[in-house]
């Protein structure tokens, strides 16, 4: 009853509400029935324009120097696309976006760690040479976070790496705080990440595909 409500909601948020209200039980979004609502896609040209905001413009990872949210900027979207395809070019796919209900709410980015300046800038980096580097697991609808989506886009991204024969994956994540564009520590050390650099508020994390079948 509650997924039929939700095409009359536009947002992932309302449509929460809405369930909450009428006392249906969301704590299980990755149940099956739930799942089949969850559609992760890779990024390419045509469906570049439905990565969530500010995803799309934000080039964090992509810079070294001062950054704030006033350089998020939608006319900073080409070169956003730039450097995708530059990456798609020299690594292949790099990002996913995840759809809940037709509705994107999800984004992840990863490519190796050249492609990153900005990972030099962590105490507890840089990322090893022979890992990905998994810069961006965000969701964009805050209402929608805690609720497995996260846990799944993970999953699907280890996936794709494992397929394509990739060594590690790595990533910063925040301690003690959610408010991460890679998600919560905790995330990743449920899903075999062991800490690697432990210094400051960022640890960096690792998956070593060879340690986890």
């Amino acid at each position: 009853m509650g997924f039929v409500l939700y095409a009359h909601f536009p947002r992932v948020s309302s449509f929460i509400t809405v369930l909450i209200a009428i006392g249906i039980n969301i704590a299980r979004v990755c149940c099956e029935e739930e799942k089949a609502l969850l559609k992760i896609e890779k990024v390419d040209k045509n469906n570049f324009k439905d990565i969530p905001n500010p995803c799309k413009y934000c080039l964090y990872w992509q810079t070294s120097g001062p950054f704030d949210e006033k350089m998020l900027k939608p006319e900073m979207e080409g070169e956003k696309r730039e450097w995708f395809s530059e990456v798609i070019r020299d690594f292949g796919n790099c990002a996913f976006v995840a759809y809940f209900s037709g509705v994107p709410i999800g984004f992840v980015q990863y490519a190796p760690p050249r492609f990153f300046p900005r990972v030099k800038k962590y105490a507890s980096g840089p990322p090893s040479e022979d890992a990905v580097f998994l810069a961006c697991l965000y969701i964009a609808d805050k209402e929608a976070r805690g609720r497995g989506l996260g846990m799944a886009m993970l999953e699907e991204l280890l996936a794709e790496l494992r397929k394509r024969k990739n060594k590690a994956v790595e990533t910063f994540a925040r301690r003690n705080s959610v408010d991460n564009p890679s998600g919560p520590l905790e995330l990743y050390l449920k899903h075999g990440f062991k800490i690697k650099s432990d210094k400051g508020d960022f640890p960096l994390l690792r998956f070593d595909f060879g340690r986890n079948r």
